[in-house]
């Protein structure tokens, strides 16, 4: 090879090459971020738990009527943000609904037993059931009950495994916070 002659030939490389060569690399890398993203787990599974000094009656009373989740399931704060909500019923058949935030959902409670908890089945940014959700109640010693909150869905595919983390994060400390604010609800009541 001379001074002048490169791999691609000899002289500069046109634009026409170099074009040619940034749409392969992008069309790998988009191909790359697929196939990655199609292998990715698209599950989350978030569980949060808090001991509260009260009675099963009581705790079940707020968790098990949609009309109350207002008082300990949303952030107060995020109501003045845009968050709107809208809850029906007690017990199962009961449904949450919210919107604002860039998060939309639904939830039906699908089992209430005031002496182990409720089950739900939700519709989280999507019109077709893709969550499932439990609170848990375990009866302790002295007073004492502890409450597990149990959370778990499906991301949709390709980019939905790369956003499991964050959801993870922010649902652990969006539930986190939820069962404080039941505990104060519950203890503020005794």
């Amino acid at each position: 090879m001379s001074d002048k002659e490169t791999l691609a030939g000899t002289g500069t490389p046109s634009a026409k090459l170099i074009f040619k060569w940034i749409g392969i690399i992008l069309l790998l890398a988009a191909l790359t971020v697929i196939v990655v993203g199609l292998l990715l787990p698209r599950e989350w599974k978030v569980e949060t738990s808090v001991e509260i000094t009260g009675e099963l009656a009581e705790i079940h009373a707020l968790v098990a009527d949609a009309e109350q989740w207002d008082r300990w399931m949303f952030d107060p704060a995020q109501a003045g943000a845009g968050l709107t909500t809208q809850t029906e019923g007690q017990g199962v058949g009961a449904t949450i609904q919210w919107s604002g935030e860039g998060s939309k959902g639904e939830i039906t409670i699908v089992e209430a037993d005031p002496d182990h908890g409720i089950r739900w089945d939700g519709k989280i940014e999507t019109d077709e059931v893709n969550n499932h959700g439990e609170i848990r109640y375990q009866q302790l010693d002295g007073g004492v009950v502890r409450v597990t909150l149990i959370d778990t869905g499906t991301l949709p595919p390709v980019l939905g495994g790369y956003f499991v983390p964050v959801m993870n994060s922010a649902l652990g400390q969006h539930f986190g916070a939820a069962l404080g604010r039941l505990e104060v609800a519950v203890e503020g009541q005794g």
